[in-house]
């Protein structure tokens, strides 16, 4: 698994079961300094009526037709998320959609949504398949225009989309991939190489930053270092 996410293994390791080169890759638990007071970035303490009581399906079908902001003018489809419906373990919430994204509806597709996919298996982790257990959704249910940064409105209007979907999936753990969905989940502005190696909180949840599949996909030296954030990301959910 960890040669799929681009590392490359000693021979002497070619004899070793996939399983247990996952098993024994895990690092030495990382030192890092304790995490700065809880700050949490909330507009209200519960999603707007639109959303308010709502099933999945029917908040699925609401984000669908969702006004809310401006992004709303150019999109082609929301992306609501996929992956586990029951017993969530993560919900991995990442940078807004991409074009392919945008086009399918689908969140985190193509190849870095592979990448994605076998990050997740490495640490016992799916959102499809047998035993789903994590859910994928951006921080931003539509893609903004020319790929830019969301704005605060935006942020602000799918923020209570993200807190629906946490109140009814109930996961244990929250992975933030990508600058801009780290940043609003801790309410820091900082890079992301600062938020990274610490626990921060959201609505409760422990949450834990790493970088987007697709930044790896071009920067491949920090595979490595994305591994030691999903080994952090195990570790805190089976202490908390």
């Amino acid at each position: 698994m960890l040669a799929e996410m681009g590392f490359r293994l000693p021979v002497a390791a070619s004899v070793v079961a996939e399983a247990e080169v996952v098993e024994h890759a895990e690092p030495e638990p990382i030192v890092v300094a304790p995490p700065p007071p809880v700050v949490v970035r909330v507009a209200a303490s519960v999603a707007p009526a639109s959303f308010a009581g709502l099933g999945l399906p029917a908040l699925r079908e609401a984000v669908s037709a969702c006004r809310a902001c401006g992004l709303c003018e150019q999109r082609r489809n929301a992306v609501f998320g996929n992956g586990a419906l029951e017993q969530v373990q993560w919900l991995v919430v990442t940078d807004p959609p991409d074009e392919s994204d945008d086009a399918s509806g689908e969140a985190s597709g193509g190849e870095a949504g592979r990448l994605l996919d076998r990050m997740l298996l490495a640490v016992g982790q799916r959102r499809g398949g047998d035993a789903t257990s994590a859910f994928v959704t951006p921080i931003v249910k539509c893609r903004p225009p020319r790929g830019r940064a969301p704005q605060p409105p935006e942020l602000e209007a799918c923020e209570a989309v993200l807190a629906a979907q946490i109140e009814l999936l109930r996961p244990r753990l929250v992975l933030a991939l990508g600058l801009q969905a780290a940043r609003r989940l801790t309410g820091l502005a900082e890079p992301l190489g600062r938020l990274r190696g610490r626990v921060h909180r959201w609505r409760g949840l422990p949450v834990v930053v790493s970088y987007h599949p697709a930044y790896l996909l071009r920067s491949t030296a920090d595979k490595a270092g994305a591994w030691d954030d999903l080994c952090l990301a195990r570790r805190t959910m089976q202490t908390s």
